[in-house]
């Protein structure tokens, strides 16, 4: 605190103290540290993290543009990247936000909290399924249900007020203005307005008018892909959570983000409660999506991020697998097509089938990993075997990285040796 002492005036060293922002860029920098953002805050790193702290304290920072882009997997989907200044930011946010969200948040409310991603989501409905029908003995039903444009519907101004009355009551922070108008920076920027495309225009074909921000009047819709937009969208539907578990008889229900799933020995009993929640989101200007209901004996299973869950087993979902199935088959082309590509890419092709593996080795799914195995082309199996009950491949100790570079010096110094 001395150093800062002697190098910002008192008026500086109010507000928002400086090394939470330096915390908030380490945060942030984690597994981004390769891109093109990342690299270019990074190489003045300590200048820009201070001028972004006296912006912040000064009531001048305004978020950067974003970038916008499509994405088609697992369904088409429109981007915003905010900039990495403003990443800082919304971990600067979320430093403060997560302790008060995690007090008042469900067990059973999923997505961007720690140790409670996907697999927590479908082992957690996999145990409720269980314990309704009580070790599969009795019958009960399952009601699947989807909010219909979620984060295009959300509205600003709530998810603000809904905000600021949480920080209200339960933040103890001296820093509470300046927080208030980060968020309004935040919630309230409309990133479509300031933007450049990173997909040609012509990406945007086909994806409804409801689901993208350039439709927008900016009074609705939060950008996907921003760690604020994640957290305010959860604690925007944690009223409707309590109403569900505590006070209209579910007690076995989950949620991720807003696909919601529900099990009670009375189909007629969910029917109801379908109805309430219908028009809780009605009172919030939301509505559920008319085709993804989904009511079913316990025994007919349900799918659930990425996850088929049925009575004492589950599977990864044919769509996962159709995606591991691509990306093994685009490979095989790469390598069939250039004789050393498999020498300067088993990295690359490592990282992308383990990724899939791991999943699959939390399901039953022995013989689908003999099916991937099965699937890999004949040029990647000099560089590369499986270890375990295929439970991961690995790239053999001569294709690593490092152990190329040091093939490659070795070479180096023995050509310098010839020339001397």
């Amino acid at each position: 605190m001395e150093l800062q002492q002697s190098l910002f005036t008192d008026e500086e060293l109010g507000g928002i103290p400086l090394e939470d922002v330096f915390e908030a860029y380490f945060e942030c920098r984690k597994k981004k540290r390769n891109t093109c953002n990342a690299l270019a805050f990074e190489s003045d790193y300590e200048r820009r993290c201070v001028e972004l702290w006296r912006e912040i304290n000064a009531g001048t920072y305004r978020p950067s543009r974003s970038i916008a882009f499509i994405i088609n997997k697992p369904v088409k989907r429109e981007i915003f990247a905010a900039d990495f200044r403003d990443r800082v930011v919304h971990h600067l946010i979320a430093h403060r936000l997560v302790p008060l969200l995690e007090e008042k948040f469900i067990d059973d409310s999923y997505s961007t909290r720690k140790g409670k991603g996907t697999l927590y989501g479908i082992e957690r409905v996999e145990e409720h399924i269980r314990l309704c029908s009580e070790n599969y003995t009795r019958d009960c039903y399952i009601l699947k249900i989807d909010i219909r444009s979620f984060f295009m519907k959300i509205s600003k101004r709530r998810l603000y007020d809904l905000t600021e009355e949480l920080l209200h009551e339960r933040y103890g922070g001296n820093d509470l203005a300046i927080l208030l108008y980060l968020l309004r920076e935040t919630i309230f920027n409309r990133p479509e307005k300031n933007c450049i495309r990173k997909t040609p225009p012509q990406s945007w074909r086909g994806l409804p008018k409801d689901k993208s921000l350039f439709h927008s009047d900016g009074s609705c819709g939060l950008p996907i892909g921003n760690l604020t937009s994640q957290l305010l969208a959860l604690n925007f539907l944690d009223g409707l959570d309590h109403l569900i578990s505590e006070e209209w008889g579910v007690k076995h229900y989950g949620r991720y983000v807003d696909d919601m799933v529900l099990v009670h020995p009375s189909k007629e009993h969910l029917i109801e409660v379908k109805a309430k929640i219908a028009g809780w989101l009605s009172e919030h200007g939301l509505s559920l999506h008319p085709r993804k209901i989904y009511l079913q004996h316990y025994t007919k299973g349900v799918l659930f991020i990425g996850g088929m869950i049925l009575p004492g087993r589950k599977y990864l979902s044919n769509r996962t697998v159709g995606f591991c199935y691509d990306a093994i088959d685009r490979l095989n082309r790469l390598a069939a097509g250039s004789p050393d590509y498999v020498k300067t890419h088993g990295e690359e092709f490592v990282s992308t089938i383990n990724s899939y593996l791991g999943m699959m080795r939390h399901f039953s799914s022995y013989n689908l990993r003999c099916k991937v195995m099965s699937r890999i082309g004949k040029e990647w199996w000099q560089v590369i075997y499986f270890a375990g009950h295929l439970e991961k491949v690995v790239l053999k100790k001569r294709y690593r990285q490092i152990e190329c570079k040091k093939e490659e010096i070795c070479n180096e110094i023995k050509e310098l040796r010839r020339t001397v």
